[in-house]
């Protein structure tokens, strides 16, 4: 069964993603809808390109992504559709693109024809609904518009790190209020070198000296640092909301200090 998957930065009770689904199985045939993620921070590129970035690879071949983040049709914004390892991806020319498939090669970017000034009361994730299911009964990418190498970029935060130390940044706040940064296992690994450190969840107030393998190798509130199934370092507390309580945001920063 073909898949349509969907990321917006709209509300789960938000009635427009029932009339988008509706929409999708009205003009597609038997497909199978998956909200990968809502609620994401309004016009947050970089929370939805981190969604997709490690989510469309446990996706079966064909799956059409749609982005609705920051999508709507501007003189300035165009809508582009990208075809990678296999699968579809249908965005804003934002510079979502370029953070998800930062270091992946694009196999086809195709500009979207501009749209008839009489269907601009559209919305841009009904376009992108639109294309989807022509892509699904095999429409080839290419009849949607022009093929491109120019989209906008962004520039992605990475770690810095040097022989005793590694800075990181807060990228993702679960449901759990855990908060995922972006240092890698292999990163932590490379750097320590079997050393002992000290981890510091945002102020030097907060401090925690091992890696645990899961939440509940510490106690109920204590903090917790465990690398989480994406290989990324995540701060937690053991049935705790540990962003909630240190006023955690994407500003936060954590690092490790190697002895």
């Amino acid at each position: 069964m073909p898949v349509i998957t969907l990321i917006s930065d709209r509300n789960t009770e938000d009635f427009f993603l029932g009339r988008l689904k509706g929409q999708l199985l009205k003009k597609c045939n038997n497909i199978n809808i998956i909200d990968l993620a809502h609620n994401i921070k309004h016009h947050s590129i970089s929370k939805a390109a981190f969604v997709l970035k490690n989510s469309y690879k446990d996706f079966p071949d064909n799956t059409v992504h749609l982005i609705g983040v920051d999508s709507e049709c501007s003189e300035k914004i165009s809508h582009l559709i990208a075809k990678v390892d296999k699968q579809f991806f249908i965005s804003a020319d934002n510079g979502l693109f370029s953070l998800v498939f930062e270091n992946i090669d694009i196999e086809k970017l195709i500009k979207v024809s501009p749209y008839k000034k009489k269907d601009s009361f559209i919305p841009a994730f009904f376009r992108f609904a639109d294309i989807a299911c022509e892509i699904l009964s095999g429409k080839n990418i290419e009849e949607f518009g022009e093929p491109t190498k120019d989209m906008k970029r962004l520039m992605a935060l990475n770690p810095t790190f040097e022989k005793d130390f590694i800075l990181g940044h807060l990228v993702y706040i679960d449901s759990y209020h855990n908060a995922v940064t972006d240092i890698s296992y292999e990163l932590f690994n490379e750097i320590s070198e079997g050393r002992k450190y000290t981890i510091y969840a945002g102020s030097h107030s907060y401090k925690i000296n091992k890696i645990s393998k899961s939440y509940q190798d510490v106690g109920e509130g204590e903090f917790a640092a465990i690398f989480n199934s994406l290989g990324l370092l995540e701060i937690a507390m053991n049935k705790g909301k540990i962003s909630e309580l240190l006023s955690f945001d994407y500003n936060t920063k954590i690092r490790i200090e190697f002895k």
